[in-house]
């Protein structure tokens, strides 16, 4: 007769299908791991020790990144100014973009960067007022 192993630690912790649910959907909305933890009452380390949870919360964030790129393209001709602002800020912050645009010259023996419009919307250089 085979013997039973003994198991060691505690017992793994059960999360409900309703539970999980909430987590994913927190994570879509773009909150952080630390957070998720908090509002669900996990341990700040519970999140990154589960691979499973911690693999479905990164999903989710991909599904709004996607959504997000999404909902710029549709709106991309709208008249929304606030919408657009928003969607420039997200696009920003959590898609990586930017308002630059890098063109490389060879000069000589070494190359130079040149950065046109930085920061700026139309690309030309912004006014500073020296009032």
């Amino acid at each position: 007769m085979a013997k039973k192993k003994n198991k060691v630690g505690r017992p793994r912790k059960v999360i409900t299908p309703n539970q999980l649910a909430k987590a994913e959907q927190l994570a879509f909305e773009g909150h952080q791991n630390g957070t998720i933890a908090d509002i669900m009452d996990w341990e700040h380390s519970f999140i990154s020790e589960r691979e499973d949870i911690r693999k479905k919360l990164t999903k989710k964030r991909a599904e709004r990144k996607v959504w997000l790129r999404k909902k710029q393209n549709s709106t991309a001709g709208g008249r929304s100014k606030s919408a657009a602002t928003m969607q420039i800020f997200l696009g920003k912050n959590e898609l990586g973009q930017a308002d630059k645009t890098e063109t490389k010259l060879d000069v000589g023996n070494a190359p130079a960067v040149v950065i046109i419009g930085a920061n700026t919307r139309d690309g030309g250089n912004a006014k500073q007022n020296s009032d």
